[in-house]
């Protein structure tokens, strides 16, 4: 717990968890059914901060630091790959000895993680909530900031830790987020640059990104019979709302897609409209 800030939000319901070579960071409050919230690249637990005391009277929320991110250990680059991180939030789930998630939450990269889940689960979840979905390829402001970094980053830790030492001073998180088209205040900010601060969260974000096997997940995505709703950003500048739309109606014709306005981190600054969605489908039946 020591590697955990003490001003991290809602560090009292964190705990580390060792399951096999990941020490996971994780979240956990609340009683009742388990909803699990999946960060997208390059974030952690703190995304869902002002989300987890919405939903604590109501249900038992597990939120990870996924693997190669923040403040959990241990991850090796070649698992940081999606039907592998699926398999070890099932071992971690296992080892907490909670039921089966009810409701999966994920934003951005965090939603074909979810529907993976989803899909190797004994016990699938009954809703997945996707939030600005990855289901289209890394946004232009990804590619050609990092584009050249990610090969060499794959294998060199003293390039991330030269990525990491230089985010300060060349502003690179503030330009990340502002490229969202959220405008998010100090306070949430301050988390992001203490993250890309840290080389192994540097490391491990990139090594999560270029891993991820979107078409796979789009090609499997009858396997999951549970409810899918999609929720766009309008502004969102990372994933266009009209071609993501276009993939949603090919891929999963019956989900529903809302839009609200905001950008790719919206979720961040409309916690209460994500929190009813969530409390709304726990009293949903089973499909």
């Amino acid at each position: 717990m020591k590697r955990i800030p003490l001003d991290w939000p809602n560090r009292q319901h964190s705990s580390v968890v060792t399951v096999g070579d990941l020490d996971w960071h994780i979240q956990l409050t609340g009683k009742g059914p388990v909803v699990l919230l999946l960060h997208g690249t390059g974030s952690s637990t703190h995304s869902f901060s002002d989300l987890i005391p919405l939903l604590e009277n109501d249900a038992q929320v597990l939120v990870p630091d996924l693997p190669g991110h923040a403040f959990t250990l241990g991850a090796k680059l070649e698992d940081l790959k999606l039907d592998e991180i699926a398999h070890s939030l099932q071992l971690l789930i296992d080892q907490l000895g909670i039921e089966a998630p009810s409701i999966v939450v994920g934003h951005s990269a965090g939603a074909p993680l979810a529907l993976r889940f989803a899909v190797a689960a004994l016990k699938p979840p009954k809703l997945v909530i996707a939030l600005n979905p990855s289901f289209i390829p890394p946004p232009a402001v990804y590619t050609s900031f990092f584009g050249p970094l990610l090969g060499p980053i794959t294998r060199s830790s003293t390039l991330s830790s030269l990525l990491a030492s230089l985010s300060p001073s060349i502003g690179m998180v503030d330009k990340l987020l502002d490229s969202t088209n959220t405008i998010l205040p100090e306070a949430r900010r301050v988390y992001y640059r203490k993250l890309f601060e840290r080389s192994d969260h540097v490391r491990g974000s990139m090594n999560f990104m270029a891993a991820a096997d979107i078409q796979t997940v789009l090609e499997e995505a009858k396997l999951y019979q549970g409810k899918l709703i999609c929720v766009l950003g309008n502004q969102d500048a990372w994933i266009p709302v009209k071609p993501l739309e276009k993939i949603i109606r090919d891929y999963f014709p019956t989900a529903e897609i809302l839009k609200w306005e905001g950008g790719h981190i919206m979720h961040e600054l409309e916690s209460s409209k994500v929190a009813q969605l969530i409390l709304a489908g726990l009293t949903e039946p089973k499909g």
